[in-house]
């Protein structure tokens, strides 16, 4: 699992908090906005991940912003997880409008009876805090919250290799 380098990529940030996200911290993720069954099937398929929070340095009453990245057993759970994240936004936020991008992912009802929605390739939203934006590439998914876009395009680069 590639790791940023944060001291250069968050340089217009203060630190919040680092850290790493446990396959606990995952479980409970995971029931809280897709319950307990879910959360029991997908845990499991969790194979690391952390997270970086900070405030912009020029504003700090500006939304707390989060880089969150996590690996999975398959491209499969990636795209599972991050459509349960995508789902948690409609929750975690007043406002949670998806923009359209002509080169963005797809969704994909996936096929079991739990009916989960995979959240395929990069997907951006709108919210009353800033952009929010879930990538899955692989086994891998991105999660950028109210990052500038520059930042969140270096941390693309780096977590993905270059585009």
């Amino acid at each position: 699992m590639r790791v940023p380098e944060f001291k250069r990529d968050f340089k217009d940030y203060l630190k919040f908090d680092i850290g790493a996200m446990g396959e606990f911290d995952v479980a409970v993720l995971v029931e809280q906005y897709a319950g307990k069954e879910l959360s029991k099937r997908l845990y499991p398929e969790w194979r690391g991940g952390y997270y970086y929070a900070a405030r912009p340095k020029a504003d700090a009453t500006a939304p707390l912003a989060l880089m969150y990245v996590s690996r999975w057993s398959s491209a499969e759970k990636a795209a599972e997880f991050a459509g349960i994240y995508a789902r948690s936004l409609q929750k975690r936020y007043k406002k949670a409008e998806e923009i359209k991008e002509p080169s963005s992912g797809e969704t994909a009802e996936d096929g079991s009876e739990r009916k989960v929605e995979l959240l395929l390739g990069r997907h951006s939203w709108k919210t009353e805090d800033g952009m929010v934006i879930i990538e899955e590439k692989g086994d891998t998914v991105l999660v950028s919250e109210s990052l500038d876009a520059a930042t969140t395009q270096t941390l693309e680069k780096e977590v993905f290799g270059a585009k």
